[in-house]
Parts: C-alpha cells; structure tokens; sequence
C-alpha cells in the first residue's frame, strides 16, 4: 500500500466509514485481501464498510490528500 485515507458516508441515524487505498503499481492485491489484513487490527466500528481502490488519491501539488474530493465521490 502506498497510502490511504478513510471518510465518512451517511447512512440512515450514522456515518459508516469507507476507506480509499492506493496500492503500489503491479500489486495484485483485492479489496477483500486488504479488509483481511486490517480487520483483526480493528475494533467492529472502526473498520470500514467499503474498502475503494484506486490508482492515485487526490492531492495538491505539495501532496496533501483532498478528502473531500473523496467525500464526494461517494455522493456522486
């Protein structure tokens, strides 16, 4: 994994947590192998709802992830 960050998505009385991951390039890693790894590291409510891969996270020039743009991905 090259990084990650997690945000909330509303769901009916909460927010379920979705967690976006980049991956090094040629990693023939899933989803479901990521929620395997971090499951047994996370309590139940901690762990994300969705695991999102993808191949580069938004960021500003100087690296800094734009959450919100992933916020919105999930409203979109």
């Amino acid at each position: 994994m090259v990084q990650c960050a997690v945000v909330g998505r509303p769901v009916v009385g909460n927010e379920e947590i979705v967690a976006f991951v980049q991956l090094l390039k040629g990693s023939s890693a899933t989803a479901q192998d990521v929620m395997a790894h971090v499951a047994p590291e996370l309590t139940s409510y901690k762990r994300p709802s969705e695991i999102i891969l993808m191949d580069a996270l938004p960021a500003t020039s100087t690296g800094k992830l734009l959450k919100h743009k992933l916020a919105e991905s999930l409203r979109n």
